[in-house]
């Protein structure tokens, strides 16, 4: 939005600005510059998860493109009824319209040519025509029909070409992939008003009461400073406030715009179930795409749940594996590590004894509690730490949304992959809330830091509520609003210049 109004603007990446598409992907690999060519994040993340130490990599993209790198492109808005949230005090906890951001949502769908089909329970959407299931995926979509459901097609960023199947559930680096680097990034690039500079490390934001004056930065083991008229934070929900608790000074002795002291409080994750639905009869499971959602359960009885979708995955041995081990980092279980390279054995006796099924997964609302929370690390201040309890609630409701979807599989046989709470790690928000007062809100209806005139913050930082759907096209789309705002502001200050 900036640079198509005419402003320069300059991209600080951790990452490389291109990934490499030859290299081997191993998301377990502990190679630094091996997962940086894959574009992902490079180190482990640590945290407390119901006081449990956790240590894992995260499912956070490292490059020019963030963490869409590594998504699996589903882009679904939140519901209408997400903007209507309150806060316990009674109070709206959105400070904007769910009207106020649909022409952005339209506008992030056809950049990212977005496809699938209209959702029956919600607004329409700016999107393409999908392509044709698979003979699975089609009875799936007709077994949920006929239980009561009203399913529809995924909406995923994709450019569908000639030959290439529908979405599965793995990374996918085809051309047909609508990610952040392609449908923002490289137009941007391409107005010559934009400069990436990548395997670039901010450290802090040096700032005073009236605003940011300079980034310290190092590239390649070099210090550098970087000055600019407005900054933006777009690293993600976990690093942005990390950074500015780490940007403390004798201004800001608290982190920077903290006077609320909610800068890295309220952190929400998706929890979502992972499950194997087998077909009935003699349909095959064959490449089954991630092709089916469905919102029937979104909100029941007056409770927030959320989504169902396809993952377009099959339980085969390699996606059983890949599930055991992440699984065992997740969940802190110290003891089964030495394992992991002996887990292909199980898996495969699984997948033996159960024969192949298709993965669906669901995703449930989060709620914000002051004490989830991103905060340094006591003795590793460069590694992401985060604490959180899983707190009653959100059992209770995962369990309401297992007994409601059960139902809309009835007559086949599933299997639910891990009984527990399964916190969705690439879904982090919530850390730099936005809201009308500076006393309960990091940022302002504009995204801008209550505190700080010249910063904003438009990644996943700025929810309130998490919705019960993929965040990422309302990241996108509030995106694109907060940059036509700031092309306004700055024209205004070119003309008292």
């Amino acid at each position: 939005m900036l640079a198509k109004a005419g402003y320069r603007t300059i991209f600080l990446e951790k990452g490389l600005a291109e990934f490499v598409e030859s290299e081997p992907d191993d998301p377990d690999s502990h190679d630094q510059s091996q997962r940086l060519r894959n574009g992902r994040w490079p180190e482990q993340i640590c945290g407390k998860v119901n006081a449990k130490l956790v240590r894992f990599f995260p499912a956070l993209g490292c490059g020019a493109g963030g963490s869409t790198l590594l998504y699996a492109a589903a882009l679904e808005r939140l519901s209408p009824q997400d903007f209507q949230a309150v806060d316990k005090d009674g109070s709206a906890a959105w400070p904007i319209s769910y009207n106020q951001l649909e022409p952005f949502y339209q506008m992030a769908e056809r950049l990212l040519h977005v496809s699938g089909t209209q959702d029956p329970l919600q607004p329409d959407a700016e999107v393409n025509d999908p392509p044709e299931m698979t003979e699975c995926d089609r009875h799936f979509f007709s077994s949920t029909r006929s239980n009561g459901m009203h399913p529809y097609r995924v909406h995923t960023a994709c450019k569908y070409i000639k030959g290439c199947g529908p979405c599965g559930g793995s990374i996918c680096h085809k051309s047909c992939k609508q990610d952040a680097r392609r449908a923002f990034i490289e137009p941007a690039l391409a107005t010559g008003r934009v400069t990436l500079v990548d395997q670039c490390v901010v450290e802090r934001l040096n700032a005073d009461r009236n605003g940011i004056k300079e980034l310290h930065c190092t590239r390649n083991g070099e210090a550098i400073k970087v000055t600019a008229k407005l900054y933006v934070l777009a690293a993600g929900a976990l690093s942005t406030p990390l950074l500015l608790l780490k940007s403390r000074n004798d201004h800001w002795p608290n982190g920077l715009a903290n006077s609320s002291d909610l800068v890295g409080r309220n952190l929400m994750f998706h929890a979502s179930d992972f499950f194997a639905v087998w077909p009935r009869g003699r349909t095959r499971v064959s490449s089954p795409g991630k092709s089916i959602a469905f919102r029937d359960f979104y909100v029941h009885r007056g409770v927030k749940l959320g989504v169902i979708q396809s993952t377009g995955l099959a339980a085969t041995a390699g996606n059983a594996l890949h599930f055991l081990k992440s699984l065992i980092d997740r969940k802190g279980i110290n003891w089964l590590k030495p394992f992991k390279p002996l887990m292909r054995v199980p898996a495969g006796i699984g997948v033996f004894l159960y024969g192949k099924a298709t993965i669906f997964a669901s995703i449930i609302e989060d709620r914000p509690y002051p004490d989830n929370r991103v905060k340094p690390h006591p003795d590793e201040p460069d590694t992401i730490y985060f604490e959180y309890t899983i707190h009653d609630e959100l059992r209770e409701r995962v369990q309401r949304f297992r007994d409601l979807y059960r139902s809309a599989f009835k007559r086949h046989r599933m299997m639910l992959l891990g009984s527990d709470i399964s916190l969705n790690y690439g879904h982090a928000c919530g850390t730099c809330r936005f809201g009308y007062d500076r006393s309960t809100a990091v940022l302002d209806s504009n995204n801008r830091a209550h505190d700080v005139p010249n910063l904003y913050v438009v990644d996943g930082s700025f929810f309130p509520t998490s919705g019960g759907a993929n965040p990422s096209l309302t990241i996108a789309a509030n995106a694109l609003r907060v940059g036509a705002y700031m092309a306004t502001e700055l024209n205004a200050l070119s003309q008292l210049a």
